[in-house]
């Protein structure tokens, strides 16, 4: 997986609506690619490899970060994310602030 070429969900919506898939199966599809997107940057930051070259924190701040950005879409019901409860631990959480700008 290419870290920096994540799946595109207009692309996946898309593609989806050509496969005449419903809107339910195809936010269920998203969210369960995402979901494993997150998952996997946390595993791999919690593996010991990863803590042992010091790139563990990285992907767990990563993980986190990517997190905290696609929630807000889960209160709009386009997501559902399903992630390890660490990542969900309020000591992790507090170490993010997210701050909101307009033009």
């Amino acid at each position: 997986m290419d870290l920096f070429n994540l799946p595109d969900p207009v692309s996946m919506y898309q593609g989806a609506k050509m496969a005449g898939l419903e809107r339910k199966e195809v936010d269920a599809l998203v969210s369960a690619t995402y979901s494993a997107i997150i998952t996997s940057m946390w595993a791999s930051g919690d593996a010991k490899w990863a803590i042992w070259s010091g790139e563990g924190q990285g992907l767990k701040d990563a993980a986190t970060s990517m997190y905290l950005t696609l929630s807000t879409m889960e209160s709009k019901n386009f997501l559902t994310l399903t992630v390890p409860q660490k990542l969900l631990d309020p000591n992790n959480l507090a170490r993010f602030q997210t701050e909101y700008k307009t033009k």
